[in-house]
């Protein structure tokens, strides 16, 4: 651990660039937790990966067993809704995780070949890269902070009131301090796991948009140099140097539209494999925003209560801001090509070279963005969105209460 902190440290001063994505870390995290099936597995790690697995199971299940027998009193669904809700959406993306993880390991291997190929230019690329990383990993270290505290809102009224942590129904009573205590720490454990496996598969996701962010940032860099050594030839002496030249330039144009095309291709692929785990994002989003201000609203006299849903509701609202400003931020970083090649030195360019030009320009008119079935696009808009639904349901619901 401290040889880790001190390599970060040297990446922060500038003394050192970062050998690997920060995706690697987040990866070495979730096998920690038993919620990442990677090919080099022992038989160790399989018994620990299913003894996790059938934990959580156990718990969605207690708690869906619970929601099942309180269905006609309003706001005890409410309150079991909230962190039921949190649960299947955590199972359903670790399953997900799990089912496609040679998939997802196909797309982390290419953001390592992109990376590799970047520590090969010069040092703007790589300064570039290295601010990523450190964006990328301050930002997951926070996260991990954000997802102590949420287990710590939910676990920690039972310590003042003598109850479990979260409702659920159990096959045994709870009868006695034993089983009350064997319990507690089921529930506080599984909250642990649950809590902090979203805030890594969570944090991967982000992460792979953060570096697409970066290849279309680099690529705006590149197309924008294109011929910025050149001038333009005004005798015909030069003509042979000019005939050069504008070689030169049309076969760096060339090689930049095949990076692009391959990386949008690639983006593709990416949004193909992540718009399932971004449609239940969105529908878990809007109802948790919505149930846990409703609950919030209605344990105002109870702090610790309040102070429970208070906080579950603000990371629901930070989780649904954190993919949507990523999304945002790819949209952006990727529309910025075409002002690159309006920004590049075409002027010294030949015939030839402008029309190449101009159809690389009317190509990338279009920029990429991930989307969900092609309906909804991960954006500000799409975030602005969700709040907007919440809030109506929100208000439904007051109104039913009343």
């Amino acid at each position: 651990m401290k040889r880790h902190i001190e390599k970060i440290q040297r990446i922060h001063r500038g003394l050192e660039y970062p050998e690997t994505i920060c995706i690697t870390y987040s990866l070495k995290m979730l096998t920690y937790l038993g919620q990442w099936r990677h090919k080099q597995q022992t038989n160790r790690y399989w018994i620990y990966f299913f003894v996790i697995s059938c934990g959580m199971f156990l718990h969605c299940f207690s708690l869906f067993w619970d929601l099942c027998e309180i269905y006609n009193d309003f706001i005890l669904f409410g309150d079991n809704m909230c962190v039921a809700s949190g649960v299947a959406l955590v199972l359903y993306k670790a399953c997900y995780h799990h089912y496609y993880s040679a998939k997802f390991e196909e797309i982390f291997d290419k953001l390592k070949q992109y990376t590799e190929e970047n520590n090969k230019r010069d040092k703007m690329i790589k300064d570039l890269q290295r601010k990523y990383f450190l964006e990328e990993y301050f930002l997951m270290i926070l996260t991990i902070f954000l997802g102590l505290s949420l287990v710590v809102s939910l676990c920690g009224h039972s310590l003042f009131d003598s109850t479990i942590p979260v409702r659920a129904k159990f096959p045994v009573g709870i009868d006695s301090w034993q089983k009350l205590t064997i319990v507690f720490l089921f529930q506080v454990t599984m909250s642990v796991y649950v809590i902090e496996s979203i805030v890594f598969i969570d944090g991967i996701g982000g992460q792979v948009m953060s570096q697409m962010s970066l290849h279309f940032h680099v690529l705006f860099l590149e197309f924008q140099k294109i011929g910025e050594d050149q001038v333009v030839h005004l005798t015909c002496e030069d003509w042979w140097t000019m005939e050069e030249d504008n070689a030169k330039m049309r076969q760096n144009l060339h090689d930049l539209v095949i990076r692009h095309q391959d990386l949008m291709n690639f983006g593709h692929h990416v949004n193909s494999m992540y718009q399932p785990m971004l449609m239940a994002q969105l529908a878990c989003s809007m109802s948790l925003i919505c149930l846990t201000a409703f609950e919030a609203t209605l344990t105002m006299d109870n702090f610790t209560l309040f102070l429970k849903f208070s906080v579950y509701a603000i990371c629901a609202f930070i989780q649904i801001l954190y993919w949507c400003y990523y999304g945002n931020r790819v949209t952006y970083m990727s529309s910025t090509i075409n002002d690159a090649l309006v920004q590049c030195n075409w002027i010294p360019g030949n015939s030839s070279f402008r029309k190449d030009l101009m159809i690389v320009l009317a190509r990338a008119q279009k920029p990429f963005g991930f989307r969900v079935y092609g309906y909804f696009s991960i954006s500000y808009e799409t975030f602005i969105a969700v709040l907007s639904r919440s809030y109506s349901l929100f208000t439904l619901f007051r109104t039913v209460s009343d």
